[in-house]
Formats: C-alpha cells, sequence, structure tokens
C-alpha cells in the first residue's frame, strides 16, 4: 500500500471514529437534555404562554388573548412591589452577611495543617440536609415557649427572648439567621477551592518581597479570586431570590405578610387564587430582572479581569 493510500485510509478510519463517537456523546447526553426540556423548557414556554392570555382557573381556564395587560397589571400591583422589596431586603443582608463569614472561614481553614478535611465535612453537614426538614426543626428552635433559643436567650438576665416568627419585627431576621447557617459554607466551600487552585509563584514572590499581608491580599489574593467571588455571589443572589423552603417551613409569609417574598407571593397568587396568568406575567418580569443583573454583573467582571490582563 503506497503513502497516500495509508494516508486516505487512515484520515477515513479517523473520521468514522470521530463520527461514531460524536453519536455516542450525544446517546449518552440526551437523557439529561430530555429532562432539562421537559421541567425547563417547557414550563418556561408554557408560562410564556400564560402571561398574554386571560387563565382564571376558577373562571374556566384560559380564555382568550389579552397581549400586555397582565404585565401591566403586574407593574401596578402594590402586591408585587411589596415583596419584591422584602425579597430585596433578604438578599442584601443574606448574602453580604454569607459571603463575609464564607471568605473568613475559607480562610481559616485553608491555614490548618491538620483535620482540615474533617472541619470541611462538618461545615458541610446543613448544606447536605434538605431545607424544608431543616426548615422544621428551626421552627421548633424558635418555639416562643419551649425553643432553645428562647431559653438561650432568657438566660441573660433582664432580657426576654422575642416571638421569633410571630412578631414582624423578628420573623425576616429570623429567616436570615436561618439561611446564613444553612448557605454560609457553600460559600465557604467554592472560596476554599478558589484559594487552593491559586498559583504559588506570585506569593512566593511577595514574600521575598518583603510585601505585608494586608498588601498580599489586596494586590493578589483578591484579584485573582474575584472570577470564584464573583460566580458565588450571582449564584447566591440568584438563590435567594426564589426563596420559598424556609417561608413556607417557617412563617408561611407572616405575620401578616412580614415575610411574604416574590415566589411566596406568586405561589399564592397562581396556586391559591388560581391567577396562572398574572403569576406567568410577575414570575417572568423577575427572570428578566434576574437575567439583566447577571449579564451586568459578569460582563463587568470579565472586563475587569481583562483590564487587569493587559495592565500585567
Amino acid at each position: 500500500m503506497s503513502e497516500a493510500e495509508l494516508t486516505t485510509t487512515q484520515t477515513q478510519s479517523y473520521k468514522k471514529n470521530r463520527f461514531s463517537d460524536k453519536w455516542y456523546s450525544m446517546i449518552l447526553v440526551s437523557p439529561a437534555m430530555v429532562v432539562l426540556i421537559f421541567f425547563g423548557l417547557v414550563p418556561l414556554f408554557y408560562a410564556i404562554y400564560l402571561s398574554f392570555h386571560y387563565a382564571d382557573l376558577t373562571a374556566g381556564g384560559i380564555q382568550g388573548w389579552v397581549g400586555l395587560d397582565n404585565f401591566r397589571d403586574a407593574l401596578n400591583n402594590d402586591e408585587f412591589w411589596s415583596a419584591a422589596g422584602r425579597t430585596l431586603e433578604f438578599t442584601i443582608f443574606a448574602v453580604g452577611i454569607e459571603m463575609i463569614f464564607g471568605i473568613a472561614l475559607a480562610f481559616m481553614i485553608n491555614q490548618l495543617k491538620w483535620f482540615k478535611g474533617i472541619i470541611r465535612a462538618l461545615f458541610l453537614l446543613p448544606m447536605a440536609s434538605a431545607p424544608a426538614a431543616v426548615g422544621l426543626v428551626w421552627r421548633y428552635l424558635y418555639d416562643p415557649d419551649f425553643g432553645v433559643y428562647t431559653w438561650l436567650m432568657n438566660l441573660i438576665p433582664g432580657v426576654k427572648a422575642p416571638n421569633w416568627l410571630g412578631d414582624p419585627k423578628w420573623a425576616m431576621p429570623s429567616i436570615i439567621v436561618f439561611d446564613i447557617w444553612m448557605w454560609t459554607p457553600y460559600v465557604m466551600l467554592i472560596v476554599l477551592a478558589g484559594l487552593q487552585s491559586l498559583p504559588r509563584e506570585p506569593f512566593e514572590a511577595a514574600e521575598l518581597d518583603g510585601a505585608s499581608i494586608w498588601m498580599v491580599l489586596r494586590r493578589l489574593t483578591f484579584p485573582m479570586l474575584t472570577p470564584v467571588l464573583t460566580l458565588i455571589f450571582v449564584l447566591r443572589t440568584i438563590d435567594s431570590i426564589k426563596l420559598y423552603d424556609a417561608v413556607i417551613t417557617l412563617t408561611r409569609g407572616g405575620p401578616g405578610v412580614a415575610t411574604e417574598t416574590v415566589t411566596y407571593y406568586l405561589y399564592r397568587l397562581g396556586l391559591k387564587y388560581f391567577r396562572l396568568d398574572q403569576a406567568s406575567a410577575m414570575a417572568l418580569l423577575v427572570l428578566f430582572v434576574v437575567v439583566i443583573f447577571s449579564g451586568v454583573v459578569l460582563r463587568s467582571m470579565m472586563k475587569s479581569q481583562a483590564a487587569r490582563t493587559r495592565g500585567d
């Protein structure tokens, strides 16, 4: 066989193998794609369809096209904006404190020489638990008569424990504390992975130059961790906006509407009052805001990283 024929045979064999590998990969991925389409894209397109129709299940279901009326009603709905304000309040405090505590814990654990794996596993226990089940446990911890937190607070002389979940002033802070306890380990885990993946050469050079620890943090550690921190911030913000499990298990939106977030309000409007059209329109507005926010934050991070790379 000549060299040209051998080359042609090898090329054909390579193309055939690549074609078979491609189809094999598609077969392996297809179950996940079916699940994604069925549970992700189908509900999304159905929500878009409902948002442009009158869909009141108490009046006979989907009846007719209404155009942008549902979006107009959503923007003029005071209850929706109040729930959005409470969601924003929760997100600012919960995500902010989780970022601070998670970063601090990651730096502390990264400096340990012994039992690092055991400590990391213990911190991950809250995140590994089912939110609904843990929420029920915390509901008993917050009990105004027999709760552990009530008992601990009453041990302080001259201090009377509040009704954690029954007082409008304390209900939202109580949920924020629960969320911090549950999701700070998530922030810690990703920041810790980012710290352990940083190259050692820049830090060794800074140590030889006599740079202080604050200079190393400001000039090396945090700039190199910016993509990781940005990703955690975006993911935790999105997850906080979707808050539902803690609300349904701890307060059910009460007392009154003190802890009614956007997600819980949409559940109440769509599945209790059967206004699927307005609930879908509001959900799409929230989705639009989340997508814009995520895009702006990630784009800003990419621009700052590009500018830093050019500066280097």
